[in-house]
């Protein structure tokens, strides 16, 4: 069980490892939304194909709480799996920081613009928003689509579509984060906006997830009554 267990852990660790470096250096190194979007999406979906039947293929602490909020993941494990998926984060941007060859940019995650001439916490406000609706659309339907028998060999490819397109809503804005471990040590080693705006794309996820784990079982199937 414990080996088992350690399975899981390294499979989250892998492909959250993954998933930051590549993204992020799409993001670094091609400015096409397009080229980031397919980047994201597509090691997702490699990665939940890879690894996914090993750990259940979060790579993401918000997806991770939903499947706790929903009793398909224990809190022990919960805990684990966001230790090993920050670790993955971590060394990925310690190897992006050689590719680049400095902290000036990173990738990571901020406000871009003032959302049609807002000012001061409504921008930062605003950001969270985006965060939110981002992470409860991206965390709605993986909960929706794991739960289905017949989606059930179909699930890579429509959670990495479905991030793919949530880039092409959230990357103008926030530069698409949707995932805490995709912004803390970007934001950590970039510094100065991104660091102080890391805090949205920790809580912005985080209660997208929980709406979503709220919303999801309402569209489970219920058993027929018996006439």
């Amino acid at each position: 069980m414990k080996y088992m267990k350690l399975k899981a852990y390294m499979a989250e660790f892998i492909g959250a490892f993954a998933l930051v470096l590549v993204g992020s250096t799409a993001a670094v190194l091609n400015l096409e939304l397009s080229s980031i979007a397919l980047a994201f999406g597509l090691i997702l979906m490699a990665m939940i194909y890879a690894v996914g039947s090993t750990s259940g293929g979060h790579f993401n602490p918000a997806v991770s709480f939903a499947m706790a909020l929903t009793k398909r993941l224990s809190w022990k494990d919960f805990g684990m799996y966001s230790f090993f998926q920050l670790l993955g984060s971590l060394i990925a941007v310690l190897c992006l920081v050689p590719f680049v060859g400095d902290l000036s940019n990173l990738g990571a995650n901020q406000i871009f613009g003032d959302f049609g001439g807002q000012t001061g916490i409504l921008i930062l406000l605003l950001g969270v928003l985006v965060e939110v609706i981002g992470t409860f659309l991206f965390v709605f339907v993986i909960l929706r689509v794991t739960k289905e028998p017949n989606l059930k060999s179909l699930a890579g490819l429509i959670i990495g579509l479905t991030l793919a397109a949530l880039i092409y809503f959230t990357g103008p804005l926030t530069n698409a984060s949707l995932n805490p471990v995709r912004s803390i040590f970007s934001g950590l080693f970039q510094g100065g906006k991104a660091l102080e705006q890391v805090w949205i794309f920790i809580v912005g996820p985080m209660i997208g997830a929980f709406l979503a784990a709220v919303a999801a079982p309402y569209f489970d199937q219920v058993p027929e009554e018996k006439a």
